[in-house]
């Protein structure tokens, strides 16, 4: 069974101006800029290269073509707009902010450009020039949203607080954009001294759940501010509970600091105020919706804000990773410095990169440099992990034999996992009795659990036991993960076992429609298809699946399949 995947996921709306049009060709555009062609002809080469790049998630090369658009077309104020947002998608401050001062003195009402020199404006303190020029709302509603977020703290940053305070009522239109603005709300009334109407206001967000690390970050640095170290103490282990108890990040360095007499955190100005705003609604909001530009650009701006706002490269690397864009999303968590509280979160996510990109031993590498740092439980499962995906059961077994030797009882029927993975460990290490043994207790102790289910009948059948039972364990799997290939998977193939080819078919098409990447799945779609008399069938999906990472026992049978038929595969592993 392929857990790479499913590993992968555990370690660790609107639309925005994104031009998609049909494909340039990448050499055309640059050999006919290198020839002696009309001024013209320059311009449409570089703007079809720009579009290009887009389309390919080519940030760098999309900045590089659309500014040098601009530059041979420089009072055209969309051609301008569209270089300024390439450019701070780019994460190329001096030339967005170049573009944008070019673009004021051509049309001073363009938002792109004022959002860039106003968060230069707030980054230096020059509260004042950030609201005037923020005052003008533009008619696209996300810009809007953003404009706003940042006048209302550009107003409070220029000794405005009552402004600001209208300028997120305003922003309160229905919706989740109340949620934060009732939280900027919340932070202002904390920070005039306002406690009642601060404390009415976080409860508000509580109730919603939207940005729980951010919103208790500022629950419990009100409480600390106005005195009740206790009640800030209390808001943030009421949250490490609820996860598990925390060892690293944020939160737990804000309740190391408290405990021993120290203030929370350090003092935030208005702009690093700001920069936080914008944080939850690019990733949970635009990004997480699809609109991933969007996210990114509400990120860059909160980074030209406060550089320093790891919490927002946290984001900005989640984002990039959407896009597809591994590199720049490793290069961006390096940029985390070790001593930072988001250091665990930027390594992990360094990591997961790094297994994407079927770098395992650079990502186990760097695992083992982060548990001998940071030995938390975290970290530690993360390199046991780490060494599953590689399909190294041998060096990962003692990884998850120490983690639940550290663990309680109450802490094993809590969290199972370890033991389950520990149970995986010993079946591929042929350590069968011992294995069927963890993968009864971890039911005993979660019997929902569809992943162990599954995994146990799947192991059964394979076996030819208990078969009545393991049929029943497939099946509770599949109605707890209805939308699950693997699980749907096993159900097929264990019908397959039986002889039940007819069966099998149904649950194995449904599977590979599920899971359409799995080269197991597609496998076991190819073995049915040949016991139907589908041969020809048979062919193409074992022929799918030799594309599709098989391992290297799959990869040998399905060489021999497509050879010599199922038949000539028998009694291989």
């Amino acid at each position: 069974m392929k857990l790479k995947n499913s590993l992968l996921r555990a370690i660790c709306a609107a639309a925005f101006g994104v031009i998609i049009s049909g494909c340039a060709n990448a050499a055309g555009p640059q050999h006919f800029n290198s020839m002696d062609s009309p001024p013209e002809a320059k311009l449409y080469a570089d703007y079809l290269s720009g579009k290009y790049a887009d389309q390919m998630e080519d940030a760098q090369a999309r900045s590089k073509y659309f500014s040098s658009a601009f530059a041979r077309d420089s009072e055209n104020v969309e051609l301008g707009a569209e270089a300024i947002r390439s450019a701070v998608l780019a994460g190329d401050i001096t030339l967005a902010r170049t573009l944008s001062i070019e673009m004021s003195s051509l049309d001073n009402t363009e938002p792109l450009a004022r959002i860039v020199l106003s968060a230069h404006d707030m980054r230096k303190g020059r509260y004042d020039k950030a609201a005037q020029r923020l005052a003008e709302q533009p008619d696209d509603p996300a810009l809007g949203v953003l404009i706003a977020m940042m006048e209302g703290w550009a107003q409070y940053g220029d000794g405005n607080a009552a402004r600001a305070l209208e300028i997120f009522d305003e922003i309160e239109v229905g919706g989740y954009f109340d949620v934060i603005a009732a939280m900027q709300k919340a932070v202002i009334l904390s920070e005039t001294g306002e406690t009642e109407d601060a404390d009415r206001n976080f409860d508000r967000v509580a109730k919603t759940g939207v940005s729980p690390i951010l919103r208790i970050m500022s629950q419990a640095r009100h409480k600390s501010q106005n005195g009740d170290i206790p009640g800030a103490i209390a808001v943030l282990e009421s949250f490490s509970t609820r996860r598990g108890g925390v060892k690293s990040g944020p939160i737990y360095t804000g309740l190391t600091r408290l405990k021993s007499g120290q203030a929370m955190d350090d003092k935030m100005s208005a702009a690093d105020h700001a920069a936080r705003a914008l944080i939850d609604p690019a990733g949970a909001y635009f990004s997480e919706g699809g609109a991933h530009n969007l996210g990114e650009y509400y990120l860059r701006i909160a980074l030209m804000m406060n550089p320093d706002e790891d919490f927002a490269k946290i984001w900005l690397g989640t984002v990039l990773e959407r896009e597809e864009r591994q590199a720049d999303a490793e290069d961006l968590y390096q940029t985390i410095d070790d001593k930072s509280d988001y250091t665990v979160t930027a390594r992990l996510a360094r990591a997961n990169v790094m297994f994407r990109n079927d770098e395992d031993d650079r990502a186990i590498s760097l695992l083992k440099g982060l548990v001998k740092d940071h030995p938390i439980f975290l970290v530690r499962e993360s390199l046991g992990r780490g060494y599953l995906i590689k399909e190294d059961y041998a060096s990962a077994l003692p990884q998850y034999e120490a983690l639940i030797a550290d663990m309680s009882d109450e802490e094993i029927a809590s969290n199972p996992e370890p033991l389950y993975f520990k149970a995986i460990c010993l079946h591929e290490l042929k350590r069968w009795s011992e294995a069927e043994a963890d993968f009864k207790r971890v039911l005993e102790l979660k019997p929902d659990y569809a992943d162990a289910l599954n995994y146990l009948g799947y192991s059964w059948v394979e076996r030819g036991e208990n078969l009545d039972e393991a049929f029943e364990m497939i099946r509770t799997a599949v109605r707890l993960e209805p939308d699950s290939g693997a699980i749907i998977d096993s159900l097929g193939w264990a019908h397959y076992k039986l002889g039940q080819y007819s069966e099998a078919r149904i649950h194995l098409e449904d599977a590979s429609a599920k899971a359409p990447n799995s080269a197991t799945i597609i496998d076991h779609l190819g073995d049915v298809y040949w016991k139907l008399g589908r041969l020809r069938e048979a062919g193409y999906q074992w022929r799918h699946a030799l594309d599709l990472d098989p391992t290297d026992e799959e990869r040998a049978r399905l060489e021999v399949k497509l050879k010599g038929g199922l038949e000539a595969a028998a009694g291989m592993p």
